[in-house]
């Protein structure tokens, strides 16, 4: 198995003429959706889909592959299919972390376990001086950061994933959770930004933020 894995997050917002649609027109296009999903889970690692808490987007997808391929035709075939635009997209790479290497060989199981009700994502970068910081300094600083979050009362269930985009995207890492619960989520962020490891954030937005739940929401 390889050790890394593609990932594509992207948000999606119904276009205006969408709500000019009939109930029933709508409900076959999200039938289609539907199906075009199902395929897809068929030929790709993870598929996982949230309807979007954000203003600007109302579908966000969460795909994983080993190839690349797939997970830009999905985008094309659900912008070809439907009346949705495409408003965010963040590409990276998952894999192990060079401050908690662990051995693990398979990082794609991780992605098979169904999804958690909430999920968040934003794009990170950091400034170029802590780049420059010894490696065994940077990551002294990460253990603390780490420690922080996993030590938390409130990080019980949360699962992360830091992806990586050197070279591939504007930011350098992309920052995925699946989380239980948000209002336990805020609690853990907001202790994480007394780690001295915030010192070097440059970049942390736009946070995605979406939740569990049907098509079904955007046929009235």
């Amino acid at each position: 198995m390889s050790n890394y894995v593609y990932m594509t997050v992207n948000m999606f917002k119904f276009s205006h003429e969408w709500w000019k649609l009939g109930k029933e027109e709508k409900k076959k296009i999200i039938s289609k959706i539907d199906e075009m999903e199902k395929d897809y889970e068929k030929k790709i690692i993870s598929l996982k889909r949230f309807i979007s808490l954000r203003y600007d987007g109302d579908i966000i997808y969460w795909l994983s592959d080993f190839n690349t391929t797939p997970l830009n035709e999905f985008r094309y075939d659900l912008l070809s299919t439907s009346y949705l635009e495409e408003k965010i997209s963040l590409f990276s790479v998952f894999k192990e972390s060079p401050y908690t290497m662990g051995g693990n060989k398979d990082l794609s199981s991780f992605l098979k376990i169904p999804p958690l009700k909430y999920f968040v994502a934003y794009p990170m970068k950091k400034s170029p001086d802590w780049y420059l910081l010894p490696f065994n300094e940077r990551k002294d600083i990460m253990a603390e950061h780490i420690k922080i979050a996993r030590t938390h009362p409130d990080n019980e269930g949360i699962r992360s994933y830091t992806t990586y985009s050197f070279g591939i995207g504007d930011y350098e890492f992309v920052v995925i959770y699946e989380i239980p619960d948000l209002y336990r989520w805020t609690n853990v962020v907001e202790k994480l930004r007394e780690a001295k490891a915030r010192k070097w954030i440059t970049l942390e937005e736009p946070i995605l933020v979406g939740e569990l739940g049907a098509l079904d929401i955007f046929v009235k």
